[in-house]
Formats: C-alpha cells, sequence, structure tokens
C-alpha cells in the first residue's frame, strides 16, 4: 500500500508556491476547491503528471494564517524521496533559498517551508523520468523529487494506532515494526508518542489535515469500509471526490487518515499540459461553477497562477526529431 496524497492547510498561498514550485520543483497542477466549504481554496502539487504518490495538497485561507498548536495527537511534515547522490544539491539550493538545513546522522536532510512545515528529503534509488519529470522546474531531471515518502504522526498511546494501522490495512501490505508503519518500497509514518496530558492540537498554518492512502478501486474502498465497521473503527465519510474515490476514517487519537483511489486522476477535467491553469471543480460543482468564479473574482482570485506547458516533452524542449524505419517509412519518435 502506498501514499496516495498528503493534504494539509495553509494561510498564505504565495509563501506556498514560492517554496513547493520555485525551491522543491514541484509542479502546480491543480486550482481547485475545498469540497466541504466551496469558498476556500485548494491546490494541489505533484509530478508533471499529478501521479498519486507524488501529490501534496493545500487548503488555504487567510484565516489560517495563525500559529497552529502541534498537541496530543497530529500529522507532522512531509518526507520526500530525492534521486541518490543528489543530497549536496538539495543542500545547496535549499541554504540558497534561505531555508535551514541540517543533515543528520542516517544522512536526512531536514528543512522547512515557510509556514515551518518540517520537510525531510531522504535519498532513494530512482529518479523521475519520461512525463513525470517536471519540465517547468529549472531543476534538472536527475536531481527532482521522486514522491512522497512519508510523514510523522503523534498520538498518545502509539500501540493503539499501531493496532489500528496493521488491523485495518495488512491485507495491503501494511505491516508495524517497532514505531514504523511500513507502507511500500521506502515509504512509512513514524510514529512518535505525546503525553497523555498534553493539550490538544488546534489547526493552523502548516497543520496536516490527513494523510491518504492509496488503493486501486473502488472494490477496495468497499471492503475497508465493511471492514472499518467490523473491527469498530470510527468511520467518517465515503465520497465521490471526483479526481478519486475515497473513504475517511479516524484513528484512535483522532486524526483522520484517508483512502483513495487511483482513478480517474488529475486530468479528469484537465489535460496534461494545462493542468493547473483552470478553474478546477468535480462535476458536481459544475452547476456553482460562476457563482464561485464570480465570488473569488470579486476578492481578486481569478485562478490564472500558472499557465499551460507548450514544450515537447523533452529535456530543454528539445524537438521531436523523426525516426526512419528500416523500410523508409517515417514516423514521429
Amino acid at each position: 500500500m502506498q501514499t496516495h496524497h498528503v493534504s494539509l492547510l495553509s494561510g498564505d498561498i504565495e509563501k506556498n508556491k514560492l517554496f513547493y514550485m520555485q525551491i522543491l520543483g514541484l509542479r502546480f497542477i491543480k486550482n481547485s476547491i475545498n469540497q466541504a466549504n466551496a469558498h476556500m481554496r485548494h491546490i494541489y502539487y505533484g509530478d508533471f503528471m499529478g501521479t498519486p504518490g507524488t501529490v501534496v495538497t493545500f487548503f488555504v485561507h487567510p484565516k489560517l494564517d495563525r500559529p497552529r498548536v502541534d498537541g496530543r495527537m497530529f500529522f507532522s511534515g512531509l518526507h520526500f524521496g530525492i534521486p541518490a547522490g543528489t543530497m549536496p544539491y538539495w543542500q545547496q539550493r535549499l541554504e540558497t533559498a534561505g531555508r535551514p538545513v541540517t543533515i543528520d546522522d542516517r544522512h536526512l536532510l531536514h528543512t522547512e517551508d515557510l509556514e515551518a512545515i518540517p520537510v525531510v528529503l531522504k535519498e532513494v534509488e530512482r529518479a523521475v523520468f519520461d512525463w513525470h519529470t517536471n519540465f517547468m522546474s529549472d531543476i534538472p531531471a536527475e536531481k527532482q523529487i521522486t514522491g512522497v515518502l512519508g510523514a510523522e504522526l503523534h498520538v498518545p498511546d502509539v500501540a493503539a494506532t499501531a493496532n489500528f494501522f496493521e488491523t485495518m490495512f495488512h491485507d495491503y501490505g501494511v505491516f508495524v515494526k517497532g514505531n514504523v508503519i511500513n507502507l511500500d518500497h521506502e515509504q512509512a509514518i513514524y510514529l512518535q508518542a505525546t503525553a497523555a496530558d498534553t493539550p490538544d492540537s488546534k489547526f493552523g498554518a502548516g497543520s496536516t489535515d490527513h494523510y491518504a492512502l492509496a488503493v486501486a478501486s473502488s472494490v477496495d474502498l468497499d471492503y475497508l469500509w465493511e471492514r472499518a465497521k467490523t473491527l469498530s473503527w470510527q468511520r467518517e465519510l465515503y465520497v465521490d471526490r471526483g479526481y478519486f474515490n475515497s473513504i475517511y476514517l479516524i484513528e484512535p487519537a483522532g486524526n483522520r487518515v484517508e483512502v483513495a483511489t487511483l482513478n480517474p486522476g488529475v486530468t479528469l477535467d484537465e489535460s496534461i499540459q494545462d493542468l493547473g491553469t483552470t478553474f478546477a471543480i468535480p462535476p458536481r460543482f459544475e452547476a456553482s461553477r460562476q457563482n464561485l468564479l464570480q465570488w473569488y473574482a470579486e476578492r481578486g482570485v481569478h485562478f490564472d497562477d500558472v499557465q499551460p506547458y507548450t514544450g515537447t516533452g523533452k529535456p530543454d524542449d528539445a524537438p521531436v526529431t523523426p525516426v526512419h524505419a528500416e523500410r523508409g517509412h517515417t514516423r514521429n519518435d
């Protein structure tokens, strides 16, 4: 079982875009709304195609521009993969951008975004390729972030939360060893114990709303939804998000865990070239499009944050060259 996406909160969209687009080099892939509150923006970043497992999203609103309280229970931070051997590049890039950088004895790079979200970079034995490459970034393809690797989860009863993940998802390969919830490949959620008398957490800039795991289809969601009922875990919502179907569960400490399908994906309403360039809303909101556009326009938001990609899908926008077959036929490569 892999990560699908992580959704957090931001109070400042310009700071947010600066860090995730300009510094980390992710692509802005969706310009949407919070489906529970259409007057709050919801923006997505990811690889060039918006592949599940590379995506981080933010609910953005000025009222969230307040200090968060990381208290008794909360997800913390974002862990990303970077290609093996690129740690010096990333250290220099982040320091040049004015971000704090430390590298620990496990060779993990620690920094933070402009709203004090902890960010960890870990070298992995892979790199982006083909259309996963963000051609709109100045970061060379061989050094680009490969995807989300995990986060920390702070809870007062580590054993109870570990039991939730293992009993809910063991059929999908999830297992707990020590304080680590192991997902596929290098992905993991790291459990940290908080004191039982720690004050409650309070959402603010940089808080994590939920962590989403991926499944292939709604058949899996049906199975897990019923499994949660059988095991008496708290079920919150089963919903069609347009870009995927989802269930939301509450783990024992009170943190929200989503499970989302891999399809239809973020190209449901935009081409790969146009990702992030339009006011993108799921089909069930289509009847409200003009009213929402007017509401946002009155507040200076026009959903024109980025421009479409017009390149060739080749490094440095190299031309697509003809390839001549043995019999003299010509085709595009």
